[in-house]
């Protein structure tokens, strides 16, 4: 069964909108990226320049959206930000689910990774090669650098990221065409905006610095590019290969590639194999027969069973879901999350608040499950500081829910103006929010006002660097 089919988004349609983004951007400007030494701030080109495609493509039906996967990923940044000297060390990410593998950054310290590079990462250590590759060309500023040499190159490249976006937007006719276009979108954008050879050899090198000082083992980057080595030769392209040097000339490079045991690299971490199981279980249903998929590429019988029943949860055979999950005998955060979701999907509420209660009793403090309870019981959710998008999204839906329970259409109206802003839906936000100003009682109106005017701040930048029209309203 191939749950998403093939692309069949009109050419039509993008070469119009192609046009027309390219006239316009062609007269801008290109921002000074380095104006700004903090990377999340509105006075910060590259923040302002990665947000909005951040938020676009976290708009996007390719979206991979659960929550342990990007906990997970949280995590295991954490143990390498440290050994940078980035101002700010919050990095945004988004999974997105695509037949092609890669992983980039983009400016403002954004990082994606398509599901279909967990083929070849089999390992912590591999994951934490790429990792460390990625942050290094944020520390290192590459994109910025290559600005100042090829200016011109940039705006092509945001046009065409625009002009695809759109297309894909307007033309798609399912989650799953969207899905691959927007990964093909995302691939023709790195491949036009690469980094100079010598850039990613320069990333390999601080790469493994990070790692050797961590005290990570730092044989995990050569595992990684072996991976890819192996992997190139049996497809036509590989398409992290096709803006890099090839994985044999990084593995000869003046970097020791020789095994190093440390003790931390002797430990094991069984949330690894369901953060891969995760995304392998969105990319399944690109193939004709998902279950054979997986049991292809997953090794382990409890991570194996858990993508199968993600997977089974995303197809709505919450049933089927709940069989898989009882298989597995070892549970964590990230089958207990599924569990909860799918006895809920089931019809069987009661036994999704167990899970969730007995999870928060452990951790009173745990987002994502004290969202999760917040949204099943409609009680108001506690509000919890978070730089990172995912978690604000599941704070924003437990507010919704929680609102429209209590018929509070203004405040629920607020909450989803965030979610629809954050997601790239910039006149629907401003729509929705206005709506809410206008019906807000005085207590709720300072709080409306000042996402209003957030709103507002962030698409008067986005205008200054040409992001988007003048005449935006």
């Amino acid at each position: 069964m191939r749950l998403f089919p093939n692309v069949t988004t009109s050419f039509a349609i993008l070469a119009i909108v192609f046009t027309s983004t390219l006239s316009c951007v062609s007269q801008a400007s290109i921002p000074d990226l380095e104006a700004n030494k903090d990377e999340r701030s509105l006075s910060n080109p590259s923040y302002i320049l990665g947000q909005f495609w951040f938020r676009k493509l976290n708009g996007s039906r390719a979206l991979i959206d659960f929550p342990p996967a990007y906990n997970y990923l949280k995590d295991t940044l954490s143990r390498i930000l440290p050994q940078t000297n980035l101002y700010n060390t919050t990095v945004e990410m988004t999974l997105l689910n695509s037949s092609q593998s890669n992983a980039f950054v983009i400016p403002g310290n954004h990082l994606f990774i398509y599901s279909d590079i967990m083929e070849m990462i089999t390992s912590e250590d591999m994951l934490l090669g790429l990792l460390a590759h990625e942050v290094a060309h944020l520390e290192l500023r590459h994109y910025e650098r290559q600005q100042r040499n090829s200016g011109q190159e940039l705006q092509k490249t945001l046009a065409m990221l625009g002009a695809g976006l759109a297309a894909a937007l307007a033309g798609a006719g399912s989650d799953a065409t969207t899905a691959l276009w927007l990964g093909g979108i995302a691939n023709q954008a790195e491949n036009t905006l690469t980094y100079s050879r010598n850039q990613e050899q320069e990333a390999d090198r601080r790469g493994q610095e990070y790692l050797n000082n961590a005290g990570l083992a730092p044989d995990g980057m050569s595992k990684l590019f072996q991976a890819f080595f192996k992997k190139a030769l049996g497809r036509p392209k590989l398409e992290f290969l096709s803006t890099h040097p090839s994985p044999n000339t990084r593995l000869s490079d003046s970097f020791n590639t020789d095994t190093k045991k440390t003790i931390l690299s002797q430990k094991t971490n069984g949330e690894f194999e369901y953060f891969r199981a995760s995304l392998l279980a969105y990319r399944a249903g690109i193939e004709d027969n998902p279950y054979t998929y997986l049991d292809q590429n997953i090794q382990y019988a409890d991570a194996q069973n858990f993508a199968k029943a993600l997977f089974s949860y995303l197809i709505q055979s919450p049933e089927r879901a709940l069989v898989f999950l009882n298989k597995i005998e070892n549970s964590n955060g990230f089958s207990d999350y599924l569990k909860a979701l799918s006895h809920t999907q089931a019809k069987q509420k009661e036994k999704g608040l167990e899970i969730i209660q007995d999870r928060l009793a452990l951790a009173p403090n745990d987002i994502l499950f004290s969202m999760l309870n917040s949204q099943l019981t409609q009680t108001k959710p506690n509000t919890i500081d978070s730089n990172y998008l995912y978690e604000k999204r599941l704070m924003w839906r437990a507010n919704i829910q929680y609102y429209q329970s209590v018929n509070n259409l203004t405040m629920a109206l607020h909450y989803k103006a965030l979610l629809d802003f954050s997601q790239g839906k910039e006149k629907a936000a401003l729509f929705l929010i206005k709506r809410a100003k206008n019906d807000a009682s005085e207590n709720e109106k300072n709080t409306i006002l000042k996402t209003e005017a957030l709103f507002e701040r962030v698409i008067e930048a986005e205008k200054q660097e040409d992001l988007i029209d003048d005449n935006f309203d």
